[in-house]
């Protein structure tokens, strides 16, 4: 079975960023504030030595295409 995402040659998280940013554009107005908190991704990072993590570092934040364009 192959899923429609990967035979239009998408990746899943290709597919769920489509997924997602079209899901926040038909959002009613009233309730764009609340779909905008959960708009920010925070990563965090640690390497792993022995089996056992390290200190985990934040990733700073890549301003996606549209933030930039809007």
């Amino acid at each position: 079975m192959s899923f429609a995402w990967r035979a239009a040659g998408m990746n899943y998280l290709q597919y769920s960023s489509i997924a997602a940013r079209a899901l926040r554009r038909v959002v009613k107005p009233e309730l764009r504030s609340e779909v905008a908190k959960r708009e920010g991704v925070n990563i965090k990072f640690a390497k792993w030595d022995n089996g056992k993590a390290g200190a985990s570092n934040p990733v700073p934040v890549i301003e996606t295409r549209a933030k930039v364009e809007n």
